[in-house]
């Protein structure tokens, strides 16, 4: 199995975050990037809201510019 240079998630839970965190210490493991679920999905939409149009012309797709995410950008070393 090949191992991964970093995991990407929206999904890390505090514990499990925090060993990784302390493993990483220790031995060299993945590093973990947890980004919320509205700033890994807002990346397709606009791809995903044209495929919609092109295969049903005949409904309007519009995808909304609320931003409505709680997090906004943090760095930790």
């Amino acid at each position: 199995m090949r191992e991964a240079d970093a995991y990407i998630t929206s999904d890390l839970r505090h514990h499990p975050a925090s060993d990784a965190r302390e493993l990483a210490g220790i031995a060299s493991g993945p590093a973990l990037i947890d980004v919320s679920h509205w700033a890994s999905e807002s990346l397709w939409l606009e791809a995903a809201a044209e495929e919609l149009r092109t295969d049903l012309p005949g409904v309007t797709v519009t995808v909304s510019r609320l931003r409505t995410d709680p997090w906004d950008f943090t760095l930790l070393p």
